[in-house]
């Protein structure tokens, strides 16, 4: 199927809330940096914790890939701005840092496999028992990005280990494939969720992610920061979720 042809069948998804996404039960949202899970689920996270439904956020990578190059904001500090600002952002959506767990990985290098993968599924499965989740949302596997394929294996193996847990994927990166290269993938089932009433909270949680918006990090040439094409599909009043199928 082509990339163009599985967009516009996952824009055009049956409309559901979160309740319907997760039966009502806690959910676990992995995301490959400090930023992915606002950018792909931040309506969901604000509509669940408005609601009074336990969220909890894992955050696989230590983000400090982005500005690999800055003197201003050598590796450690870098991580420490990136954890600050998803405190930031997940309070602006309702969500405490005690529901935060960084993972601490390093950004472009996490593992498909391996002792330290197998460590990260233990630690993501621990969270998802303690919390009594139903469900675990992880970027989706057709994003183009190293670290957001692996993560969508790490959830695999936890939801292969958990019965009864259903795995749901948001599209980042997959939103910018080339129309028509080739996916791999059967047509989705998917749902979409109408996060209107809390667009101005989460573009209030992505302008907290500075270093990734603004040139906050200024002595990078080689810095990643978005720009209003690659943000785009996340300001609108839709966010997007697949069913994963194991």
């Amino acid at each position: 199927m082509r990339a163009g042809a599985y967009l516009d069948a996952l824009r055009a998804s049956p409309v559901a809330s979160v309740r319907d996404l997760t039966g009502g039960r806690p959910i676990v949202i992995l995301s490959p940096h400090p930023d992915d899970e606002t950018l792909g689920a931040g309506g969901l996270i604000a509509e669940a914790c408005a609601a009074g439904q336990a969220v909890d956020v894992v955050v696989v990578t230590d983000g400090s890939g982005s500005h690999p190059r800055s003197t201003q904001y050598p590796k450690q500090k870098l991580v420490d701005l990136r954890y600050s600002e998803l405190h930031e952002a997940g309070l602006t959506l309702g969500l405490p840092p005690d529901r935060i767990t960084f993972l601490g990985l390093t950004d472009t290098l996490v593992p498909k496999s391996g002792p330290q993968f197998d460590l990260a599924v233990k630690q993501i499965a621990d969270i998802v028992r303690r919390s009594g989740a139903g469900s675990l949302l992880v970027t989706w596997e057709g994003d183009p990005h190293c670290d957001h394929e692996a993560s969508a294996q790490l959830a695999k193996a936890v939801a292969g280990m958990i019965p009864g847990l259903k795995l749901w994927a948001y599209p980042i990166w997959g939103w910018h494939a080339e129309v028509d290269a080739e996916l791999d993938l059967p047509a989705p089932h998917a749902w979409r969720i109408d996060i209107s009433i809390h667009q101005a909270r989460k573009l209030a949680a992505i302008e907290a992610h500075a270093s990734q918006m603004t040139d906050l990090i200024s002595d990078d040439p080689d810095g990643f920061r978005f720009n209003p094409e690659s943000l785009a599909p996340f300001l609108g009043s839709y966010e997007y979720f697949i069913e994963v199928r194991i």
